[in-house]
């Protein structure tokens, strides 16, 4: 839901500074929370403070990416393109992480890799720079998270959330006051319905692969959900489709998601 309206307010030139600013009461609510409840002190402690500052700067170009991205190719395309992130999860599972491969972790990085190939279609006049920026992006998230699973002692899931947004709203709230932009009423409550969401979407994702010992990369399954409401989205609210290759490119990335499924049982068995 977050990205389908990321994509409307794209194409009317919103920029995502301008989104971040007006969202800002999302983000706030979280540390007012731990504010009032007394809990601040505690979730904001860190072991070492430049590993969730490092994780924050490199998330931080992601919502420049998203709206750059929504803005040049389709809401199917970009959820489609997403969808590489398990495979970038096992990688960096087993070259960082020390998990171990098994048959059905091969099987979805086969059907992963090939399914996204038949997406973005490289050399092909479907082709679009932007899909690489979507990918490029994927691998920025994979490797936050897989910063929080490796270091998930460090600090609190909260103070991880956190310690990311900083940097984001800091350069979004610049941004802004050198180039404002006045908002009516329902476009302020898009941007708040999605700041909510994506808020609580990110914070969830970070408790999730915080406690997501040994699993980490066939937990990623989970996301593939994601191409079925974008593609849903995609044509009821916005027509766009993809083609029949892109189509299939996608199944398979979901036949990778499902061979997650037991790959992560036998990870938990080990």
């Amino acid at each position: 839901i977050n990205d389908a309206i990321i994509n409307f307010l794209s194409s009317i030139n919103i920029q995502f500074y301008h989104f971040i600013f007006y969202g800002t009461p999302a983000f706030i609510a979280f540390p007012i929370y731990l504010i009032l409840t007394g809990q601040f002190k505690d979730k904001m402690r860190s072991t070492n403070y430049w590993i969730p500052l490092i994780r924050g700067i490199i998330f931080a170009p992601m919502p420049l990416f998203t709206f750059i991205a929504l803005k040049n190719i389709t809401l199917p395309e970009y959820t489609t393109l997403n969808m590489s992130s398990p495979l970038i999860a096992t990688l960096l599972a087993i070259f960082f992480l020390k998990e171990k491969l098994n048959t059905y972790i091969i099987i979805s990085l086969f059907f992963g890799f090939i399914g996204v190939l038949f997406v973005i279609q490289p050399g092909f006049e479907n082709f679009n720079i932007y899909f690489l920026l979507v990918l490029f992006g994927a691998l920025l998230i994979t490797i936050s998270t897989t910063i929080v699973n490796k270091y998930n002692t460090v600090t609190s899931s909260m103070g991880y959330f956190i310690y990311a947004g900083i940097f984001t709203h800091l350069v979004s709230w610049i941004l802004f006051i050198l180039n404002p932009l006045t908002i009516n009423f329902n476009i302020f409550l898009l941007i708040t319905l999605a700041s909510i969401l994506i808020n609580l979407a990110i914070f969830l994702s970070v408790f999730a692969f915080k406690i997501s010992q040994k699993y980490y990369a066939s937990v990623f399954c989970l996301v593939y959900l994601q191409i079925v409401w974008s593609s849903l989205i995609g044509i009821i609210f916005f027509n766009e489709y993809l083609n029949f290759i892109a189509y299939f490119g996608a199944f398979l990335i979901i036949l990778s998601g499902i061979f997650s499924i037991p790959a992560q049982k036998i990870q938990l068995g080990k």
